[in-house]
């Protein structure tokens, strides 16, 4: 399965000079957690709602305060991205890596067409048949023996 197949056909995107304030109402109506970022035709950047609320500030009554800047200023710049034929593979490796949630999908021509979430990948590993037992090696530490062996 590649991008082409995976991806979100309807993005909801925003221009660099809206309001944070704007770009949050549009999340919270729309369940959106990240929004590209397009000037003209081109993929400007990326807002995720984790940038976002790392800038709001909370008033009286637990209202938002918004600084007064544009999506454009606080946008992560130059977002991960891939093409329409990277495989499900390749982007969850590059999400990973990268620690990011959502990796736009551009043409040879840097045209936005397409995002693929962790969401969707959610979708894809909902798909795999079931496991009759499933290998899982993990290992818990409690922060208290960490901070003790340092």
């Amino acid at each position: 399965m590649d991008a082409e197949m995976l991806m979100s056909l309807e993005i909801v995107t925003v221009p660099p000079e809206l309001s944070l304030e704007a770009a949050h109402r549009i999340m919270l109506e729309r369940g959106l957690r990240h929004l590209p970022v397009v000037a003209g035709q081109r993929l400007a950047g990326i807002l995720s709602d984790r940038d976002l609320l790392l800038s709001i500030g909370r008033g009286e009554g637990g209202t938002f305060v918004y600084p007064k800047q544009s999506v454009g200023e606080l946008m992560s710049l130059s977002p991960v991205s891939a093409g329409p034929s990277a495989s499900v593979g390749e982007l969850a490796k590059a999400m990973l890596d990268a620690k990011i949630d959502a990796i736009p999908i551009l043409t040879s021509r840097d045209v936005l067409v397409g995002l693929v979430t962790s969401t969707d990948l959610m979708k894809v590993l909902a798909l795999l048949p079931r496991e009759p037992h499933p290998r899982i090696a993990y290992q818990i530490r409690r922060a208290a023996d960490l901070q003790a062996r340092a």
